[in-house]
């Protein structure tokens, strides 16, 4: 694994604390990175989830892009989720909910994977 991809995943467990991160190599530097036991807030069912991406070895210079959530997730409100927001999908042999937040100016501006998961949980907040 490439020593930014190492560095982001330590990131991750110090923002996680009460959470378990773990991660599988891809084979080209990157890493399929898992946190597990995320509060995504009260509006979902249920309130703690996975979350996962590909960190890959263009880190910070390449987007983690998706981002997955357990596939059980749902709205407490019983509204389906919006359009950014797809069932159907696995990550890494897990059912999972793909959220796409893609970051379009990843090359001028490098995103920490801190960073984007921290964005995928506001939207989530945030989500009308």
């Amino acid at each position: 694994m490439k020593q930014g991809v190492t560095d982001a995943i330590e990131e991750l467990k110090k923002a996680f604390p009460s959470s378990t991160v773990t991660y599988n190599e891809d084979g080209q530097g990157g890493a399929h990175v898992f946190v597990e036991s995320v509060d995504i807030g009260e509006r979902f069912v249920p309130s703690a989830t996975w979350m996962g991406g590909h960190i890959t070895a263009h880190h910070p210079y390449a987007d983690i892009y998706p981002v997955f959530i357990d596939a059980t997730v749902c709205r407490v409100d019983g509204q389906e989720f919006n359009e950014a927001v797809t069932h159907g999908h696995s990550f890494a042999d897990r059912p999972a909910i793909q959220i796409s937040r893609r970051n379009n100016r990843i090359q001028n501006n490098p995103q920490t994977a801190v960073a984007k998961f921290m964005k995928i949980i506001d939207f989530l907040e945030k989500m009308q």
